[in-house]
Formats: structure tokens, sequence, C-alpha cells
């Protein structure tokens, strides 16, 4: 056939017919998808904005001393109540002992007390009967000592005796009164020098036993800074430690999607560090903001700033998730791990394939991307 046969019997009608069709088709199909990603994203909200979070602890010695033993290595599994790391516990025994000496002689101290109380008792008697009768020897002196029966000096005596022993009758009742101070003043029924003996002693033995480090719960040592022989201080950290136990996905959406996730809905994750694979999980909860809406008192007007963009971008919010089918023998989480979340808010049986379907499309792109 030759060029002019195929022109002649090619139909314009049908040509434009068709161009027609693919374009209404493609027009048909953008619409749909926007229409399927505003209720997607409404309904069954997805995001890829993710990451792995967990509780990390600032290790640090409660008391200062040089160390002695290491028990751990850097990145190594430890479990709760393991030997992390020692110091020299030598100096804190030393206090110990002191204290515990201490103790002792203060209780000591209180028997002798009750001693002292009760000869401080007996001396007030013999200074009140020594004191009586100064009193009653210069009361028969001075009618005497008027009429010149006796001398004028006798008489002087007399008065300076009743004098001493007024003066030694004060003395033995300032000191019954300060042995029995001593022991009236009482906390929870037992005297407060005991008290203060034995919270001492307490303290220090609390110090001793701060000498050795324990891990507080299941996870990880990593950026270990010690070595043996090394001096160090109270609350200087010294190594970090990640809990193994309170894993999270933290996941922010788009402020347009928070608005149906709700605490108990359920939810499933991809990780990068195992791609192909889906988890199970739960939403816990919603953050109530984010630093950009939070205002500082500083005196002056706030500076609005102009953004200029055509289209004002939605703010995200975080939403923390637990997994909760998740074998950790199997599969080791890190801090900071990349993920993607898809969120079910409802029993939507046209929606929730589609998010599970795109869900596992990103998780098969995880091995290349």
């Amino acid at each position: 056939m030759s060029l002019k046969e195929f022109v002649t019997r090619l139909n314009p009608k049908s040509l434009t017919s068709s161009v027609r069709f693919w374009v209404l088709l493609v027009v048909c199909i953008i619409v749909v998808l926007i229409f399927y990603y505003v209720l997607l994203d409404r309904y069954t909200p997805y995001t890829s904005d993710a990451f792995i979070q967990t509780y990390v602890l600032q290790v640090a010695p409660q008391v200062d001393g040089r160390v002695v033993g290491i028990y751990v290595g850097n990145n190594e599994p430890v479990k709760k109540g393991q030997k992390l790391f020692s110091l020299d516990p030598r100096p804190y025994e030393y206090q110990a002992q002191q204290l515990r000496a201490k103790l002792v002689q203060t209780r000591q101290n209180i028997d002798e007390l009750d001693s002292d109380i009760a000869a401080a008792a007996e001396v007030i008697k013999q200074a009140e009967a020594d004191l009586a009768y100064a009193s009653e020897h210069y009361g028969d002196l001075k009618p005497l000592a008027e009429k010149n029966y006796v001398a004028r000096l006798e008489l002087d005596k007399a008065l300076q005796q009743v004098n001493a022993r007024r003066a030694a009758l004060n003395q033995a009742r300032a000191d019954f009164e300060k042995a029995k101070q001593a022991l009236e003043y009482k906390i929870d029924d037992e005297y407060a020098i005991i008290k203060e003996a034995e919270s001492n002693l307490a303290l220090a033995e609390y110090d001793l036993e701060q000498t050795v480090c324990y891990a507080p719960s299941d996870g990880y040592v990593t950026n270990l800074q010690l070595v043996v022989g090394s001096y160090i201080k109270a609350g200087d950290a010294v190594l970090t430690f990640v809990d193994d136990g309170n894993w999270r996905i933290v996941a922010n959406f788009r402020e347009n999607s928070v608005g149906r996730i709700k605490p108990g809905q359920e939810a499933e994750v991809t990780i990068a560090l195992y791609p192909g694979k889906i988890f199970k999980a739960v939403v816990e909860s919603t953050d109530w903001g984010v630093l950009a809406g939070q205002g500082v008192p500083s005196g002056d007007l706030p500076l609005v700033e102009d953004q200029g963009n055509w289209v004002r971008l939605s703010q995200r919010f975080p939403v923390r998730l637990r997994i909760t089918d998740i074998d950790h023998g199997k599969y080791e989480l890190r801090i900071g791990g990349s993920a993607s979340v898809a969120v079910f808010t409802g029993d939507n049986w046209v929606l929730n394939p589609l998010a599970r379907l795109w869900l596992r499309i990103g998780s098969i792109v995880d091995y290349v991307y």
C-alpha cells in the first residue's frame, strides 16, 4: 500500500476522538489519585518521617573516686543489676568505720549522761544542805556581831560562805539542766544525738554503696569513657546507657492527619534496618505542640516573618507508637533508625488495604534506598 492510500484511509475524526479519550483518562486518574491521597492522608495517615527512640541515660557516679574496675565493654549489652564499674571504696570504708565507732561512743555517752543526771541531782541536794547550813550559821552570828560578841571579820567570813554555797548550788542546778536537756530532745522516741550519729553513719554507708555502679535496666553501654586508674568526680558522665525496655517509634505526621489519630489505634511500621519486614504497633500518644508555637517572654514585640510561600506548608506533630510484636532477640533496634508508619484510624475496607500495600512497597524499596 502506498503512502497516499494510507493517508486516505486514516479517519481524522477517529484520531481526534482517541486523543480526547486519553486526555480525559489522564485527568480522571489525576483526580482519583488526588481524592485517594486526601482520603488516605486523613483516614489512614502515612509518613516516612519517623525514627526509633528509647531512653538514653548519662551514667555518672554519685561519689568521687579513683576507678579500680571496669566490668563492661563499649557497645556491649548488659542486664539489669550488672556491674558497670567501681571506684576505690577504702576512703568510704574508713569513714563508715569512724562513724560506727562514734555511734557506739554516743550510746555510751547517753549512759554516762543518765549517770550524770543522777549525780547532779545528788550534788544539788548536797549544795542545798550546805547553803541552808551556811545561811543558818550566818543568821546566828549576825545578832552576836551587832552586840560585839563576835568579831566582824567572822561575820564577813560567814557571809562569804553563804554566797559560795549559793553559787555552788546554782552551778549544780545548771549542770543538772544541761545533762537533762541533752536527753530531752528526741526524734521518733530516739535521742537526737543518737539520730544524728545514725544518720551520719547511714550516709557514709550509702556513699560506700555508690562506689559500685550497676546497670539500671537491660540495655546497652555506649560511649564508654573510662580507664582504670582515672579519677572521676560525682556527677561526671562516664558512659551512655541505652535502655532496651522502652523502644518507641516517633512519627511526624502533618497536622491535617493528626486529628483522627487517637491512643490505642492499630498501626504498622517498617524499619529501614530490616527491609521487607512489617511490624505491628499501637499509638500511645500525640505531642501537644512543637517549638514553633512557643512564645518566649523577652520584653519585645513578637517578630512575624514573611515566609513568602504561595502554599502554606502544614506543621508536623510527633506521634509516639509502641511496637507490639518485635522479637528483641532477633531484631536489634538502634536509636535514630529510619522508619515508616501507617496508622489505621478505623475499619476502612478500601483505604486500609491500600495503606498496607503502600507501606509494603516502601519496605521493599528499603532494600536499595
